[in-house]
């Protein structure tokens, strides 16, 4: 997909542009920004760019054998590298040497998308080093990550850093549109908070239904219903829902925090709920929200680094049994 067919991110399109208009383009760039905002789609619209054989101006034409081939993930040239399971690991980084190593078979540039790249273990980080100390000529390696924070310094400084923001509620809306009913798109549009978060389309309407259930679950959490909501947030868990279940936790308490410190209505992720929201600041103070806010955000980080699960969340829950009245 060339950069024309790509909504949002226009600063850093623009910059990419420039670069490769002036034959500028390094050996390495990080692009680093917000999960979910078309970082690793626009890696592969340059990609495109440079290696297409018909290009237009600023831009590849997305229908030469070139552009075709990327487009479809079947370019010998331009590798596409993600995670296998939790991490990215050291087997892949020798892959891509060893591919790199080689002769291209029809790329003009060839081109390396490493995405999440923060998920390189640490093996496969000092493996990858190499590479990008080393680079072969005419060879692009795109490094993209969500969390660039957790990539090490080594890597980092060997990179031209390119930032990408939150996408505007506009181009989401445009995005999720089709289908949804209006409180859906609503509410996914909300959720997304800028992001295009895959699935979130097709599942609106059983995800709302789920966070009212959860609204309701946490309405009580003391005593006997404790123990109860308790078996339900490992039900959950075990349904395949959890990573919804955190976020919205996350945003819950993000915003009860917010809306005690004074905050706006239209600030608030969860705005269409206020009634409940009211009802829970009743129970809590602004300090003890942010308090429970951190202690989900320290829960997800945990379970990314593919700690025991059941643990994880009991400590969750006792923990937000404390804050909450």
């Amino acid at each position: 997909m060339p950069f024309q067919h790509i909504a949002g991110q226009e600063d850093a399109i623009g910059f990419l542009r420039e670069m490769a208009a002036r034959e500028r383009v390094p050996s390495a760039l990080l692009f680093h920004g917000p999960p979910q905002v078309g970082k690793r789609r626009v890696a592969l619209a340059l990609a495109q760019w440079l290696n297409c054989l018909a290009p237009q101006p600023a831009d590849a034409c997305g229908q030469c054998p070139s552009c075709r081939k990327i487009e479809e993930g079947l370019h010998p040239d331009v590798l596409l590298v993600e995670p296998e399971g939790q991490f990215i690991k050291i087997d892949q980084v020798r892959e891509i040497s060893r591919r790199l190593n080689m002769i291209p078979f029809e790329a003009r540039r060839r081109v390396v998308v490493l995405a999440e790249a923060e998920r390189m273990n640490p093996q496969a980080a000092n493996a990858f080093l190499k590479t990008l100390e080393e680079p072969p000529l005419d060879t692009l390696i795109v490094l993209v990550s969500g969390n660039a924070s957790r990539l090490p310094d080594t890597i980092l400084s060997r990179c031209m850093g390119v930032r990408f923001g939150l996408l505007g509620g506009d181009l989401v809306a445009q995005a999720l549109a089709g289908g949804l009913s209006g409180e859906e798109l609503a509410f996914a549009v909300r959720f997304s908070q800028g992001r295009v978060k895959p699935g979130l389309r097709e599942n609106a309407g059983r995800l709302m239904a789920l966070r009212d259930d959860l609204i309701h679950g946490l309405e009580k959490p003391s005593g006997a219903a404790f123990e109860v909501m308790a078996d339900r947030l490992a039900q959950w868990a075990a349904g395949g829902d959890l990573d919804f279940v955190l976020e919205w936790l996350e945003t819950w308490f993000h915003d009860l925090a917010l809306l005690g410190a004074g905050a706006r209505e239209e600030w608030l992720i969860n705005a269409d709920r206020m009634p409940q929201l009211n009802h829970w600041l009743g129970r809590t103070t602004p300090e003890r929200a942010a308090r429970c806010h951190r202690d989900v955000l320290a829960t997800r980080a945990d379970l990314a680094l593919n700690n025991n699960k059941t643990l994880a969340l009991e400590a969750l829950w006792f923990s937000l049994k404390r804050e909450v009245n």
